[in-house]
């Protein structure tokens, strides 16, 4: 860490999980886009939609990196997160070209969604519980019988 991060202040832990609450509004806004999208044969809305998401995400990736995630657990946030997309947004043919179909296209669709939605509610999650606010009960440090202070 250099010397100017360690000098700036850090956030407050209520502005950190309001940067992740819009993260998660954002993300399942672009969600119901997609399906209004999608069901509504709409198509022109569906890429507006998965930016609308995938804005969410980064939202809520920079918040739990805010709040403290380790470079591992973002690093494995992303590959399930790019699995997921992976599953969401590619053709049934790739799935069966590539060897990873897992069963019919509405079912890795779904599996997608889920792994996506997985990793969402992970970051606002640890985002939560990295700024959780410390216990108040301290233990009182004992005093020597024979001191004066």
């Amino acid at each position: 860490m250099s010397v100017a991060e360690a000098a700036r202040p850090a956030l407050p832990s209520s502005t950190i999980r309001s940067y992740a609450m819009i993260g998660i509004v954002l993300y399942a806004f672009g969600l119901v886009l997609n399906e209004i999208g999608n069901g509504l044969a709409q198509l022109w809305l569906v890429p507006y939609a998965d930016t609308i998401s995938a804005l969410g995400f980064v939202i809520a990736l920079y918040t739990a990196s805010l709040a403290g995630l380790g470079t591992r657990l973002t690093v494995l946030i992303g590959l399930i997160y790019g699995i997921g997309i992976f599953y969401v947004s590619e053709p049934d043919a790739t799935y069966v070209a590539s060897g990873l179909k897992i069963s019919s296209y509405n079912t890795t669709h779904f599996i997608g969604l889920g792994l996506i939605g997985f990793t969402m509610i992970l970051l606002i999650a640890l985002a939560f519980y990295l700024t959780r606010a410390k216990s108040s009960h301290r233990t009182l440090s004992k005093q020597d019988p024979g001191s004066t202070s």
